[in-house]
């Protein structure tokens, strides 16, 4: 089974690394994919340099609903079996 974690950010440059991370240490075989929601720091920048994740950049803020869309249309398109969401901030 492919599974991709969706992670929607916006400005979450504080939490998005140890997010991240976290997800890692599980050492599961998903993939990680950060929705940058234009975020107006570096929390794009910061999740690319982790390694880990896929990182797409909205060109302008589309809220939580339009950030989660873009990472299930990107999962349908690449054809993975299970998407789900996971909170930026590690809260959910």
């Amino acid at each position: 089974m492919k599974t991709l974690i969706i992670i929607p950010v916006y400005n979450e440059a504080e939490n998005i690394e140890q997010v991240i991370g976290a997800l890692v240490a599980e050492k599961q075989p998903w993939d990680i994919l950060v929705v940058n929601d234009a975020s107006t720091d570096n929390s794009a920048e910061i999740a690319r340099k982790t390694g880990h994740a896929e990182v797409i950049s909205l060109p302008f803020n589309l809220g939580i609903g339009g950030s989660v869309q873009t990472g299930f249309k990107y999962a349908r398109n690449h054809k993975y079996d299970i998407a789900l969401q996971f909170d930026g901030d590690g809260q959910h």
